[in-house]
């Protein structure tokens, strides 16, 4: 069975949306997806190995076996995965930075923060049934990953585990709300000095489903230049919103961009 395709006028729509979209507002799926996604589930039952789906825009691939996420592959091949943070990411990435990524999904944007810095990526991601697919994601773009088993958290947490809740549809996976998961496991934790010490990082992206709130330290590495962050104002409220954004503007930087819920600050 060939791979599912969709008009390109279907992708164009689709984008629009994209861009329309605010801060409180997260990806609505409408009539004509939940067709669109049955159809690669049916292409995805009956998949035998590894097939490929190719990015609308820009010079990524997913790599896909019979039991992945139908939503997540549909979500890909229509430019709304992570749409906000791969425009931002081709913008904002330069050569040679060093990137650190905490929350990796399935790899993307990862993936393409490699491509454009021509570096290996470490990637911090406390779901371990993503492990895998990460590695598979470089791998298929031709890129390397230095992947850290572990879920970042503030220096002040108490312990070395910590509670994640895992969802069928992993990019809802989270630490904030454990108990609103399909199942929820314990996972080991690093502190965000810590790691942030270790790796050096020029830029840090971080896609942790609420875990930003309360994160970041009260000093900041001088090699960190930029700080790429979804800030899930739905999730955390827009006082902690606020909060947040001033706690990192504190520390020397300034808002540089600000795409649908993620934020791009740099060094000022």
């Amino acid at each position: 069975m060939s791979t599912p395709g969709l008009e390109q006028s279907t992708i164009e729509s689709r984008q629009i949306k994209v861009r329309a979209r605010g801060l409180n507002q997260w990806p609505q799926e409408e009539s004509g997806d939940h067709s669109q996604i049955h159809r690669y589930q049916t292409w995805l039952d009956a998949l035998q190995g590894q097939a490929l789906l190719t990015h609308p825009f820009y010079p990524l691939v997913l790599p896909v076996e019979s039991g992945f996420s139908a939503r997540m592959a549909y979500y890909f091949a229509i430019g709304d995965y992570e749409q906000a943070d791969l425009q931002l990411i081709e913008e904002m990435i330069e050569p040679a930075d060093l990137v650190m990524e905490c929350g990796a999904g399935a790899g993307v944007t990862g993936s393409f923060a490699a491509i454009r810095s021509n570096r290996p990526v470490v990637v911090v991601e406390p779901n371990q049934l993503m492990y895998e697919q990460i590695r598979q994601t470089f791998a298929v773009n031709s890129q390397h990953v230095r992947l850290v088993e572990a879920a970042v958290v503030p220096d002040n947490f108490a312990g070395d585990h910590i509670a994640l809740g895992v969802c069928d549809e992993y990019w809802w996976s989270s630490a904030l709300t454990p108990s609103t998961a399909d199942r929820v496991v314990n996972v080991r934790a690093k502190g965000i000095s810590s790691l942030l010490a270790e790796y050096q990082p020029s830029v840090l992206i971080l896609d942790i489903e609420g875990g930003e709130c309360g994160l970041f330290p009260a000093r900041l590495p001088a090699s960190l230049r930029m700080i790429m962050t979804e800030i899930h104002t739905p999730n955390i409220g827009e006082a902690a919103t606020v909060e947040l954004v001033n706690q990192i503007q504190d520390q020397g930087f300034r808002l540089r961009r600000l795409l649908a819920q993620t934020w791009v600050f740099t060094r000022a």
